[in-house]
């Protein structure tokens, strides 16, 4: 009896050892990635175009939410403070939903892991998934991007207002609904929204 519980244990932990391995390596093969996309230091000025995988395994394209202002969201579920934002996100698309808003997540990871990760999270948005194929999409960008997340807002028309790489905090959500609100009303033009999401004015 004991040398069953001691062998089920050590199977245990070697399974367990395992996928920490194998997350490990996703993780140095998403930064291994990163370090060969890096282009510039200035985002684009528009939406770029690129299709992903959706969670039931079709194709979707960037340019399917027209009209709306975008919250692009780049993460994955080894990622820790990807997890932390994920409450936000969903609170920040519930509060926006009748408004032309639309959060977007883009799972730098595995399709599988990332269904039965968003079955259990309960995604109030549309979630994209891919490895290498999400890390070219952000690319597009035209940013150096080293980390995740990495998130993209743009305006209504698809003209990209900034990029944020970390954690996006309430602040964060909070001063681009004051933008997005400002840039509808006329209040601004997109010069100035731009730099006021960058944190200039």
């Amino acid at each position: 009896m004991a040398r069953t519980a001691l062998l089920t244990l050590v199977l245990s932990a070697a399974a367990v050892m395992a996928y920490l391995g194998y997350r490990a390596l996703l993780r140095d093969s998403v930064t291994a990635t990163t370090d060969e996309i890096v282009t510039t230091t200035e985002p684009v000025g528009s939406l770029p175009e690129f299709t992903l995988e959706d969670l039931d395994g079709g194709q979707r394209s960037i340019s399917s939410w027209p009209g709306n202002a975008l919250v692009i969201n780049f993460w994955a579920t080894w990622c820790a403070p990807c997890l932390r934002e994920i409450p936000l996100l969903k609170e920040f698309q519930e509060g926006h939903a009748e408004q032309s808003v639309q959060v977007i997540g883009i799972a730098v990871d595995r399709l599988e892991p990332v269904k039965n990760f968003a079955a259990d999270m309960g995604f109030n948005y549309p979630i994209l998934v891919g490895q290498a194929d999400a890390m070219n999409a952000a690319a597009t960008f035209g940013v150096d991007f080293f980390a995740l997340p990495f998130t993209v807002f743009t305006d209504t028309q698809g003209a990209i207002l900034g990029v944020h790489t970390g954690e996006v905090l309430p602040e964060d959500l909070e001063n681009l609904s004051r933008v997005l609100a400002d840039l509808a009303a006329g209040a601004t033009d997109l010069v100035a929204a731009r730099a006021r999401l960058a944190g200039r004015r």
